[in-house]
């Protein structure tokens, strides 16, 4: 054995056994192995998904084109609720709060209420008037400068760089073409196969990717990281949510990632998370806007260990629950590579931010359900003694 290879059987060894070693701890390793078993299952349940999302596109496509090149001069109008599915769909693509907007379709004319910015009323018509099915338009849409605040320019920059907008049944056609070129040239066992084989593997792997290269990998300061989108709706006051977010020093308190949080000035914070394995990790943030009952902007300082910056959105509802809805990017040590580890150590901050947010969820109603049972026993006191 030359030296080479005995590096490379040392290096396995020893990474064979550090994980070994991890999984098989007498402390932990019962919820280590539970927690990689869990994320297994998770990315098969996900494959499946994709797979069938991709047959179900390529199917509808196809029925699209045969619609088109033989179309039948007997087929009926499409029905009212299938033409307001074809606009909301529409409408999520050029209006930035589509929930906000209201459509009611009466055989063939689309009737349009609500709010929506000024730069996207022109888009937004052209959309609905083009869509199938629509024969008039309505617009009772009320104009105004800005339905919302909108986010931190860094999100909307953010976006453009991370996205790959890849239909399903692209994906499939990618990613099968990919196995196949990636067997065959396997199978050719020669300089030329092992070409094939490498962009075969390539074209396969890049077909799972929802990102951009650079973004899939997070490396480099150009690179926004990772993106999380969550939304919960809440049985709390607005006023309530709001404050708690504005105010860092509380989130302990919730979120059990959170190890603990110092302020250094006027909307300056010592971060201290948990992280892979235990380990703390810290950083210094800001909070860069807020817009009471609105939003709550925050981004970490240059050179922090885990970069990121997002947005928290407050809406209220007429039941008067609060929809809190979170959009953030961070980059990790190491980018994928680190995401690797700490998803396989059970650290993946998708899940974790799933868990705190129902554990903000149980806090706050367990609040608001305490705070009504003081209230009703006040009031009945209150009867008794007249």
């Amino acid at each position: 054995m030359n030296g080479r290879k005995l590096t490379a059987a040392i290096a396995i060894g020893l990474g064979a056994g550090a994980v070994t070693a991890y999984l098989a701890d007498p402390k932990h390793g019962r919820r280590r192995r539970s927690a990689l078993a869990g994320n297994a299952r998770h990315l098969l349940k996900m494959a499946a998904q994709g797979g069938k999302k991709s047959l179900l596109d390529g199917k509808h496509r196809l029925a699209g084109l045969a619609a088109e090149l033989w179309p039948d001069s007997q087929a009926q109008a499409p029905s009212d609720r299938v033409v307001e599915e074809r606009i909301r769909s529409r409408m999520g693509r050029v209006t930035s709060h589509a929930h906000k907007i209201h459509v009611l379709c009466d055989r063939g004319t689309a009737t349009l209420w609500g709010l929506v910015p000024e730069d996207e009323l022109g888009p937004l018509l052209r959309a609905v008037e083009t869509t199938p099915g629509v024969m008039e338009v309505l617009n009772q849409l009320e104009v105004c400068r800005s339905v919302d605040p909108p986010p931190a320019h860094l999100l909307k920059d953010a976006t453009n760089q991370v996205r790959l907008n890849w239909s399903p049944s692209k994906r499939l056609l990618v990613g099968t073409s990919g196995a196949a070129l990636a067997v065959y040239g396997w199978k050719r066992n020669d300089k030329l196969g092992q070409i094939l084989s490498l962009l075969g593997a390539g074209l396969a792997v890049r077909s799972t990717m929802h990102n951009h290269l650079r973004a899939s990998l997070a490396m480099g300061e150009s690179s926004p990281g990772f993106e999380i989108e969550k939304t919960i709706r809440i049985k709390a006051p607005i006023s309530d949510l709001y404050d708690f977010w504005t105010n860092p020093e509380n989130y302990p308190k919730a979120f059990s990632h959170v190890a603990n949080i110092e302020r250094l000035g006027e909307n300056l914070y010592r971060w201290t998370i948990n992280g892979p394995g235990g380990i703390p990790i810290g950083w210094e943030g800001v909070i860069t806007r807020t817009v009471p009952n609105t939003l709550v902007e925050w981004k970490s300082l240059p050179g922090s260990p885990i970069a990121n910056f997002g947005v928290v959105n407050f809406d209220a509802h007429y039941d008067a629950s609060t929809r809190v809805h979170i959009r953030m990017f961070y980059r990790p040590p190491a980018g994928i590579l680190g995401r690797f580890l700490a998803e396989l150590f059970g650290a993946d901050p998708s899940h974790i931010l799933d868990r705190d947010l129902k554990r903000l969820k149980y806090l706050f109603e367990n609040r608001a359900d305490q705070k009504r049972a003081r209230s009703d026993e006040a009031e009945l006191l209150k009867t008794a003694t007249t």
